[in-house]
């Protein structure tokens, strides 16, 4: 018989890349919307048996990843996952050059301040925020992840995409009329070159978001402040507008970006 090739993946092999599968499929059930899970929760997202989830968990917990409490017992993520968001977000150079103008808005402000970054045409995560220190608040909290095709952080993206991508961030959208709808706000979002909603997704809440650029033309994230409307009215709104735009063009040429145009008219 001959001697299998190196790269030729034993059967051990293959269980033990099933098993990493499994238990990164165990972690991404874990989510804003879903901290804190027992074994019943998992085994229904994931349709796996109850011995084979509590030894992904068992495994998992011994590395820091997640941790337990409780009768019943629950399960959350824990230090672990933090570490290596910690690593990710370290190297991201958007995220270190944006950490003093995001500083430096907030100061102005005074209102929540958040960083976005797309992940893929479809997808948005928050890789910073800074709260705002008033009494009356709205936050998502750093980590936080959902659709391009929500809220004024994702669809400022979105106008910027090219044309393919943009299509594809889109794509989910099934309803004509909802399309035909976006695709209106879309087209004042470029033409006014920031995005703002009001009570879209947090009631009572306004967010405006202005695009980030990297040095290759392309949008790479937003920068959005959010804040309550009976606290941003008109003057007070203006005034956050002409900001957050100068900070997303700050941290664009600071990752290499060169405006031109309209938008070089903003950093002014």
């Amino acid at each position: 018989m001959p001697p299998k090739s190196p790269m030729e993946p034993t059967n051990s092999g293959t269980k033990n890349i099933r098993a990493v599968e499994r238990a990164i499929d165990v972690l991404k059930c874990f989510g804003p919307e879903t901290p804190i899970l027992s074994v019943t929760d998992i085994q229904h997202r994931l349709g796996l048996s109850r011995p084979t989830i509590y030894r992904l968990l068992h495994t998992l917990e011994g590395k820091g990843m997640v941790r337990s409490w409780g009768d019943p017992q629950r399960f959350e993520l824990d230090a672990g996952v933090v570490e290596l968001a910690g690593s990710w977000l370290g190297k991201s150079d958007i995220t270190q050059a944006a950490q003093p103008f995001l500083s430096e808005l907030w100061t102005e402000t005074d209102e929540t301040v958040a960083l976005f970054v797309r992940t893929s045409p479809k997808r948005k995560i928050c890789v910073n925020e800074l709260r705002s220190r008033q009494p009356l608040t709205f936050t998502r909290g750093a980590g936080f992840t959902e659709s391009t095709t929500v809220g004024s952080s994702g669809k400022i993206m979105i106008a910027f995409m090219t044309p393919d991508e943009a299509e594809l961030a889109l794509s989910e959208i099934n309803d004509p009329r909802a399309r035909a709808a976006l695709d209106a706000e879309l087209s004042d979002i470029r033409r006014d070159g920031y995005s703002m909603s009001t009570g879209e997704i947090l009631s009572g809440a306004i967010a405006i978001a202005a695009p980030v650029f990297n040095n290759d033309g392309d949008v790479a994230g937003s920068v959005c402040l959010f804040g309550p409307e009976a606290r941003l009215d008109g003057a007070s709104r203006e005034r956050c507008v002409k900001q957050l735009l100068k900070t997303a063009q700050k941290i664009s040429i600071a990752i290499g970006y060169r405006p031109k145009g309209r938008l070089a008219e903003a950093a002014e």
